[in-house]
């Protein structure tokens, strides 16, 4: 969702350029249409000063880690590491921070609206599933706790910590205990 208000900059400047009235008035159309969704996606996260720095972090961290990775980010083991991973961050950062049950989905909720061309909403609840139902012994447990750990770590000073992200998205990737694919969790 996040390309629809670039397209429509995009297409109301080209309409400027060449003075075709309606694509300027369908690019602000266009614009203003994927701001509001965006914008109501991620209105838990506006509620509250505490959530929306911690979002703004986390959002910032997620980026890093997937710039970084190395492999096939498209695989569904790849895809499940990530999530975990990325869940483990939102994980870190409302413990972190003291946060409420609620503010911990308004926060996981608007830091994965934003990869929703990666995890879809069946995709995001099975991820929460898992979180809050998981046994000690999970072979994919050690995926939260490693994106909870690189946002302590981060926390606490190590402003390097987000470049081993993607490092420790990959060992994930090449463990063989480590399940295939979400529907294996």
């Amino acid at each position: 969702m996040k390309y629809i208000p670039i397209v429509g900059i995009g297409l109301a400047i080209w309409g400027l350029v060449t003075q075709d009235w309606f694509k300027v008035g369908f690019g602000v159309i266009l614009f203003l249409t994927g701001f509001a969704v965006d914008l109501f996606k991620k209105k838990g996260v506006m509620k509250d000063d505490k959530v929306f720095q911690l979002y703004k972090v986390v959002s910032q961290i997620v980026h890093t880690v997937r710039e970084s990775l190395d492999s096939d980010k498209d695989s569904s083991k790849s895809k499940l590491a990530q999530g975990l991973f990325f869940l483990g961050l939102v994980d870190g950062a409302s413990q972190s921070a003291g946060m409420s049950e609620e503010q911990f989905n308004s926060l996981f909720r608007s830091v994965f609206a934003d990869l929703d061309h990666i995890f879809d909403e069946s995709y995001q609840d099975k991820l929460l599933h898992f979180h809050n139902n998981s046994s000690p012994e999970h072979s994919a447990l050690p995926a939260i706790i490693k994106g909870g750990e690189l946002f302590i770590n981060f926390a606490k000073g190590n402003s390097m910590a987000p470049l081993a992200g993607g490092m420790l998205v990959e060992e994930l990737i090449n463990s063989s205990s480590f399940p295939s694919s979400i529907n294996e969790l």
